[in-house]
């Protein structure tokens, strides 16, 4: 029996190789680790198995959202499960150690004094949830959070404006952390 999904890990770059998504065809999405806590979508290709060429249809059953949601998912089960052989291939690059929810119960219950590292972890916290998607990000941190929707609004804007996150490509949601907030993350 063949996996559903493949992984392929090569230094900087992860491809994830679905085979059962469309009918003769397998989809190959690249990702590029762009710092120890990110990675970030570069290329999709859609692969004959055969013969068979692709349609307008088959392209339309491609969700492409999902199927980036359980790139990421499965990567991260695949660090989870054998971090040295992970870290080993890709040399590295993808460090993130950090433990998410603890820090997540740090901010919540506001024991971060320093707003450097307040905001650094803030925005580790912002593009991990904007890969969520769909919702509204301000609205999830706040219930995440326990802050007001605004003060999320404001401390988003804070950490843009303070350069801890970089924007993305137009259209995607979230952002890139800076030099300045992985040099903090990185002194947890």
């Amino acid at each position: 029996m063949r996996k559903n999904i493949h992984i392929i890990l090569k230094g900087k770059f992860i491809d994830v190789e679905f085979y059962k998504e469309l009918k003769n065809h397998s989809i190959i999405i690249t990702f590029e680790i762009v710092n120890p806590y990110q990675m970030k979508c570069i290329s999709l290709n859609v692969v004959s198995m055969g013969d068979y060429e692709i349609t307008s249809t088959n392209i339309r059953n491609i969700n492409i959202h999902t199927l980036i949601k359980r790139s990421l998912k499965a990567i991260y089960s695949y660090k989870t499960i054998d971090t040295k052989e992970f870290n080993t291939k890709t040399k590295g690059y993808l460090s993130d150690d950090l433990r998410y929810k603890l820090l997540v119960k740090d901010v919540k219950e506001r024991k971060i004094k320093d707003r450097n590292k307040f905001l650094s972890i803030y925005s580790y916290i912002y593009q991990f949830e904007s890969r969520n998607y769909g919702d509204n990000v301000s609205k999830r941190l706040s219930t995440l959070l326990n802050y007001s929707e605004s003060y999320i609004k404001n401390l988003t804007k804070e950490a843009f404006s303070k350069n801890y996150i970089n924007k993305n490509t137009k259209g995607v949601s979230g952002g890139l952390l800076t030099n300045k907030s992985i040099k903090t993350l990185n002194s947890l």
